[in-house]
């Protein structure tokens, strides 16, 4: 019984499995990508894709305006932090979440780590959480205020991980 041929065969199969799986595996995405196709999820009421897209947990930052105390203007207000460890949880805070945000901007720009101080008090003492994601802000638009969406995505799953809107 002469084994050469049927080994032959094996290896070559493989070889083509193999180099035909290389060929057609998909594109990784960037966390920028990841970020802008999150909002336009929000924006198409998606909730299929935003549970996709979403990392667990995701911690939510909902943060209200308030009118100033000197009657003129408004300032940030109560800063509510959620954290959907589970995905019935996500699942139900995303329904939510398509009724109540829109979004101007679908493309999001990327802030590096030494401009946070321009978000202290978007993130509050979560700053180092933060820190770990690559991080986007997104306009939802201007009325009386400016308001955002800022989104936090995981370097290596991109995934959502952080979302805070006003």
């Amino acid at each position: 019984m002469n084994i050469k041929p049927a080994l032959r065969k094996v290896v070559m199969y493989y070889f083509l499995v193999i180099f035909f799986g290389a060929c057609s595996a998909a594109p990784q995405m960037t966390t920028s990508a990841a970020a802008n196709q999150f909002v336009n999820a929000i924006n198409k009421s998606d909730a299929k894709l935003l549970l996709k897209l979403s990392g667990l947990p995701l911690h939510v930052y909902d943060q209200s305006w308030d009118s100033a105390k000197d009657g003129h203007g408004f300032v940030l207000g109560k800063h509510v932090r959620t954290i959907l460890d589970n995905n019935e949880k996500l699942s139900t805070y995303i329904n939510i979440l398509v009724k109540k945000v829109k979004l101007e901007s679908v493309e999001g720009e990327f802030i590096p780590i030494e401009a946070y101080s321009r978000f202290k008090e978007e993130f509050g003492p979560y700053l180092a959480e933060w820190k770990s994601r690559d991080v986007f802000v997104f306009l939802r638009g201007m009325a009386d205020v400016e308001h955002l969406v800022i989104v936090g995505v995981n370097r290596k799953t991109k995934k959502i991980e952080q979302l805070y809107y006003n």
